[in-house]
């Protein structure tokens, strides 16, 4: 199983439209993607950090779920450009990306 993980750091000056996220963005995510392999989306809303009070690092992080590489970089190639215009519409930062192995314990 492979994992993209998209990660929404919380900077000072960041902003992040949870209901955008959640519904129109996620709508689409959802429609370009499950046709080109997509098995499944996780979002992890961020609440804190370590030690206990300590702010969250990340507004968000969307893991998307993919059986095998060829199907990430075959979704990714004719998907990317529209789902990062698309960020715009609810994340002011940078986001940070990661592929990932899924590794069974």
């Amino acid at each position: 199983m492979i994992r993209l993980t998209v990660m929404y750091p919380a900077t000072p000056e960041s902003t992040f439209d949870w209901n955008y996220y959640l519904g129109p963005h996620l709508i689409l995510a959802r429609q370009l993607l499950l046709p080109r392999g997509l098995v499944r989306i996780e979002v992890d809303r961020g609440i804190g950090a370590f030690p206990p009070g300590t702010p969250s690092h990340h507004h968000a992080i969307g893991h998307l779920y993919f059986e095998t590489m060829l199907q990430l970089d075959t979704a990714l190639a004719a998907t990317a450009p529209e789902l990062i215009a698309d960020q715009r519409k609810y994340y002011s930062g940078e986001s940070v990306v990661q592929v990932s192995e899924v590794v069974p314990v």
